[in-house]
């Protein structure tokens, strides 16, 4: 089984959010179940080989808005997981990102790189992720090609629309794809729509999410489109590469730590958890600048400062009200300026207590998973979020609210604390019951940590669905999405 993963971005040679480390850990397992996959992304100027060692394979042309367009096709491996890496280079469209210009382009030439011949190897199915390979399918199915297509939703809420102009100059016939209605004046497609139409099975990234996503509330406007392909809907829950991310083999954790049944370090000073986290928070304590001492909780919130999918509307409000002397706060990350500022006059106020860093830090997010008792992912939806997994690894308990992939990867009262209630108040309750519990109720607290510890949220059972799903497409689906494609047109 031969299978082409089309993304983005591929952690380590180029990394700007968790769909970079999919990219990276599930190839992998994959490929040590047994399937042929590669992986291939644009081969932008940022990307960083390091000492990977790179080939240049060879060139292909083809024609892209009327004129002849060059293609360099370059090959390493991936330095943690040993699979390959395809790399398409072209200064104009490739070397940095165009938005929508590059998509168009890149799936162009995806489609061109197999009908070239140059690998001397031909996917069976091709595997594109979000909107970035969105039209893909419908090429494969232009080109009468004999591959099957899956398309995995990370995210439903960025959709990649166009001018219809962009499929023109792909040599795609306008007619085979659905113009947003509402958009006649300037004539728009939708790149994620068009591979939900075309694709020959959709996945999500949580079991959670491939249900909400049929709702209004969470469909984007794309919610009907998808009941039509209902049956050919699965949510799959991401894993995390546990090995590269564990303590023992990540520098930035001063005191690793963990359960005796994972730790894979030999040379290493392991710490028991309590001892390291112990230690792992006076250390992040003087590094930010807050009160050091072992006898207040730690609570943390890393990731994308967007109100939108975030939650920061309540976090931020259950800030303002909460007693903020009972435990310390760290953020970290980077988004919206107006949030940034919103936090950082809070933390002011009490230096001691709360830090903010706005920035992309990975060696400082994982001190500060390791040195956190909780972290907080009040976010409104989430397809399925990894900082929770992340953090759970650290023995760092989730206050989460009860959507998508959190719903899905927290047990409530076991190894996390949920809210059903998207509320400042829904999730105060929570952060009080939780930082009361780490005061006054340590055998609970222990037993929940030691439950975050030995939650398994690696690939192992997961990627075996996928390869499943890989196996559902090579027996020939046709009838059944034949009758989806109906489904659609009448609409």
């Amino acid at each position: 089984m031969k299978v082409l993963f089309v993304v983005w971005e591929n952690d380590p040679f180029f990394k700007l959010g968790g769909l970079g480390d999919v990219a990276r850990s599930l190839p992998g397992a994959l490929e040590t179940l047994g399937a042929d996959i590669r992986v291939i992304i644009p081969f932008y100027k940022v990307v960083k080989m390091g000492r990977n060692k790179k080939t240049k394979i060879g060139e292909y042309s083809f024609s892209y808005g009327g004129k002849v367009s060059r293609v360099e096709i370059w090959q390493a491996q991936n330095p943690y997981t040993k699979v390959i890496g395809y790399f398409l280079k072209n200064s104009k469209y490739l070397g940095v990102v165009l938005p929508i210009e590059t998509w168009g382009f890149f799936n162009k030439a995806v489609v061109e790189l197999i009908k070239s011949g140059i690998l001397n190897w031909t996917p069976d199915i091709i595997h594109t992720n979000d909107f970035h390979g969105g039209l893909i399918p419908l090429l494969i199915k232009q080109e009468k090609l004999p591959i099957r297509t899956m398309l995995t939703i990370h995210n439903l809420a960025f959709q990649g629309k166009a001018p219809v102009s962009i499929i023109q100059r792909m040599g795609i016939d306008p007619t085979l794809c659905r113009i947003l209605p509402w958009e006649i004046k300037s004539r728009q497609i939708n790149f994620l729509q068009e591979g939900i139409i075309h694709a020959n099975i959709i996945t999500t990234v949580s079991p959670t999410y491939a249900k909400e996503i049929l709702t209004e509330e969470f469909g984007y406007g794309l919610h009907e489109i998808l009941r039509a392909k209902e049956g050919l809907i699965y949510g799959i829950l991401n894993g995390i590469d546990i090995d590269w991310r564990h303590t023992s083999r990540n520098p930035a954790v001063k005191f690793p730590y963990g359960p005796k049944e994972k730790r894979i370090g030999e040379k290493i000073e392991y710490y028991d958890w309590r001892e390291g986290k112990t230690l792992d928070k006076e250390f992040l304590q003087k590094k930010l600048g807050l009160r050091v001492g072992k006898d207040i909780p730690m609570l943390c919130f890393t990731g994308r400062l967007s109100e939108a999918q975030k939650g920061l509307d309540i976090l931020h409000r259950m800030l303002r009200r909460i007693d903020k002397t009972r435990f310390q706060f760290v953020v970290l990350g980077t988004g919206e300026k107006e949030w940034e500022e919103r936090f950082k006059w809070l933390s002011t106020f009490y230096p001691k207590y709360i830090s903010c860093n706005f920035k992309f830090d990975d060696t400082l997010a994982h001190q500060v998973y390791a040195a956190s008792d909780f972290i907080v992912v009040p976010s409104r939806y989430e397809p399925c979020g990894l900082i929770q997994m992340i953090a759970m690894l650290f023995g760092t308990i989730p206050i989460a609210h009860k959507t998508g992939g959190l719903k899905d990867s927290i047990r409530e009262g076991y190894n996390g604390f949920l809210f059903s209630d998207y509320s400042s108040e829904a999730l105060e309750r929570k952060v009080v019951k939780a930082v009361t519990m780490w005061e006054t109720q340590k055998t609970t607290y222990e037993i929940m940590v030691k439950h975050t510890l030995a939650t398994d949220f690696s690939w192992k059972k997961n990627a075996k669905e996928y390869l499943m799903l890989y196996e559902k497409l090579l027996t020939n689906p046709d009838k059944m999405f034949k009758n989806t494609v109906n489904n659609i047109t009448k609409q």
